[in-house]
């Protein structure tokens, strides 16, 4: 599987420096990663083709005053997101199970692999801890929020703030913002700095995840977000299995087609919110009994995280 030449011309035009000889891993998430992908041919499908890598940055990045975290591209069917590799490795110290996942894929799900990924794969067991019972827990109740807090007139509101935010300028520039960097992007827009706080509140709280016209339909039609549902209750029943046996079960072999059924407006809300409230418990109960260590072995993400960056930049400088 090919890097998208989408992907790496948008990455060198914005970033200065080419993404192959920096890229430790490219891999396929989301929905294709989990198998629920439904195809846009479906009157429910919403799903783009999300990817998501891990990058060491040149040298600079590293010893001058210039920082590289990350990147961000949406365009057409594509969403990607590229963390600095030692931005990544404390994501993964945290158990956050958007990243977790990426150790986990099958290898058909993998597009790009350097030959150092391998010993990163084979070291994440030193990332993995009981503190995924607050995160996974805690991702699928932001889930279960936004699931509930919807409704038209909140949405025509971060619909107008987002047209005119853009046409003042990067939206994503104001999401990084500190405060006083907020405050700065205020005066240069000629907007209020509530109404900038009122976005990111908005944004962060209940959209920040693709909202394009077919997907508003959806929930007006379910008066819930469908796909909000199936995150919840999978990241829920992900969290569970991990604290029991060790392994995190990224493709759903057991339920991928009820997953697909919630997606598509099957369950009640009052369904979905019995069974995550069960959910809830059963991770919980996980926890108790789990095998995993109760916290990330710091020391040995640290060794590895220095060996990976010291193999990256002799090679690529």
């Amino acid at each position: 599987m090919a890097i998208d030449p989408r992907i790496s011309e948008a990455f060198l035009r914005d970033n200065g420096f080419p993404l192959e000889p920096h890229l430790i891993v490219l891999g396929l998430m989301g929905s294709h990663s989990h198998g629920t992908y439904l195809p846009p041919e479906e009157p429910t499908a919403v799903d783009d083709i999300d990817l998501m890598g891990f990058v060491v940055p040149p040298v600079e990045y590293h010893l001058g005053l210039p920082r590289w975290r990350h990147w961000t591209m949406q365009h057409e069917e594509l969403d990607v997101v590229l963390y600095s590799l030692g931005k990544a490795f404390r994501l993964l110290l945290k158990s956050n199970p958007n990243i977790v996942g990426l150790l986990w894929l099958r290898d058909d799900e993998y597009v790009h692999r350097h030959e150092l990924f391998r010993r990163l794969q084979e070291s994440r067991s030193i990332f993995s801890s009981q503190r995924a019972a607050d995160a996974f827990a805690g991702y699928a109740y932001d889930q279960l929020k936004r699931m509930e807090a919807f409704d038209l007139e909140r949405m025509e509101e971060y619909e107008s703030l987002t047209a005119t935010i853009q046409a003042r300028g990067a939206i994503g520039e104001l999401l990084e913002a500190d405060g006083a960097k907020l405050l700065y992007l205020a005066k240069r827009w000629t907007i209020e700095s509530e109404t900038l706080k009122r976005f990111r509140k908005l944004h962060h709280s209940h959209f920040s995840g693709y909202m394009g016209e077919k997907r508003k339909a959806i929930v007006r039609r379910y008066q819930y977000d469908v796909k909000n549902a199936a995150h919840l209750i999978r990241l829920l029943r992900m969290g569970a299995e991990f604290l029991d046996t060790g392994n995190l079960q990224v493709y759903r072999t057991t339920d991928a087609d009820e997953l697909k059924v919630i997606k598509r407006g099957g369950w009640s809300l009052e369904r979905v919110k019995a069974e995550a409230e069960t959910l809830f418990t059963a991770i919980e109960a996980s926890r108790s009994r789990s095998p995993l260590a109760l916290q990330p072995d710091h020391a040995a993400a640290n060794v590895l995280l220095i060996e990976m960056h010291r193999a990256v930049l002799g090679h690529s400088q």
